[in-house]
């Protein structure tokens, strides 16, 4: 399997099985066109990363391959592919100009010396631009204050949920418009890049860092080859319920490539907590693949599709909204009660779980359930 890649492994599977794409697409209710993007690699038909890895899980668990292996084929062959900074994707090159003067050769000749003097012209600004902030930030980045006002809070950019499921290391690629929200035991977290400083020779990435509900922004530095732990025991982390590791992959002059991984330390139980306050607990249990919302304490923990045998633990201080596209395809426990099938078989099953306080006794609260 290591010799080739997901698609193609995709395809000799199901041809070996005389399956055709619409029998795959039958069985799994994968749309035609999602099977084929993934035989073909092609992940831009996706709306987002979530549904490749959704539709990937259940497609592996159907063809009976190695799902955990071909996942891990999958994130290594995305980690080699995006390697190259993103600033050298899209920079203009002259030899890209040639070739496409040489598809051309019936255009006018003043128009070719226009577009090599407009080339010409952006090259030499460009080069200009990147030696003088070169020059600058060589002279002033390493006084400049590490946390400027203006970043210290979450920035108005795109964020992609992403998992990180347990002895994984998952690659994000942070730039000033993509950050990334992933679950850590029930505790939805953000990381996102501020700005990058260059000292003695290297780049260092100002990663941010927020755990929700909170408003607050850590930052942290850190620079290729170094890993970086965000652990309960700082100060400013105290809310966090388990250490994650940071390793820095590669550094552009605008963004970064990090590898997440979970620690296997988890913060120790608290005991303090007054009597009546629990929080919202619901344990999931998926018999079937569906597709899943969640929105714990208003922000949008998960979504996507979630793979038979799989289990869900969620945690709310005051609302849990859970949506689910097969409501007989999963079984929930809501605080340690009795485990029921959470809707119908084929509908659309929504729970919306409250905490409030009793009407009989202030000092205590209930837990109220709303469902369709």
């Amino acid at each position: 399997m290591s010799n080739k890649r997901v698609g193609q492994i995709l395809r000799e599977v199901r041809e070996e099985k005389n399956l055709s794409v619409k029998d795959v697409s039958r069985d799994t209710n994968i749309a035609i066109k999602f099977i084929i993007a993934l035989e073909n690699e092609d992940y831009a038909q996706f709306p987002a990363e979530t549904f490749t890895i959704g539709f990937l899980k259940t497609y592996c668990d159907y063809l009976k391959l190695d799902t955990a292996g071909m996942m891990n084929l999958y994130r290594g062959e995305q980690l080699v592919e995006s390697q190259q900074p993103l600033e050298e994707l899209t920079k203009p090159t002259v030899k890209m100009i040639a070739l496409e003067l040489e598809r051309n050769k019936f255009l006018p000749i003043g128009i070719i010396l226009g577009v090599c003097l407009v080339v010409f012209l952006v090259i030499h600004f460009t080069d200009n631009t990147d030696t003088s902030s070169t020059s600058e930030s060589s002279t002033s980045e390493v006084v400049e204050n590490p946390t400027p006002v203006s970043h210290s809070s979450i920035p108005e950019i795109s964020f992609i949920s992403q998992s990180v499921p347990e002895n994984s290391s998952v690659p994000f690629t942070l730039t000033p418009e993509q950050g990334f929200t992933f679950s850590v035991n029930n505790q939805q977290c953000k990381i996102f890049i501020k700005g990058v400083k260059k000292i003695d020779g290297d780049n260092f990435a100002m990663i941010g860092f927020n755990i929700f509900p909170e408003k607050k922004v850590y930052t942290f530095e850190s620079k290729v080859g170094t890993e970086s732990l965000l652990s309960y025991n700082n100060p400013e982390l105290t809310s966090l319920r388990r250490e994650i590791k940071i390793m820095t992959q590669a550094v552009t002059d605008n963004s970064a490539k990090i590898l997440v991984r979970l620690s296997g330390d988890s913060k120790p139980d608290s005991n303090n907590k007054p009597i009546g306050d629990v929080p919202i607990q619901v344990t999931l249990y998926f018999i079937r693949s569906s597709y899943v919302e969640f929105i714990i304490d208003g922000q949008t923990g998960e979504k996507g599709l979630v793979s038979s045998g799989e289990t869900k633990q969620l945690e709310a201080r005051d609302r849990l909204e859970i949506k689910v596209g097969d409501g007989g395809a999963v079984e929930m426990i809501q605080n340690g009660k009795e485990k029921v099938k959470l809707g119908r078989p084929g509908r659309l099953a929504k729970k919306i779980f409250l905490k409030a306080p009793s009407p009989y006794d202030n000092t205590q609260f209930i837990i109220r359930e709303l469902g369709e």
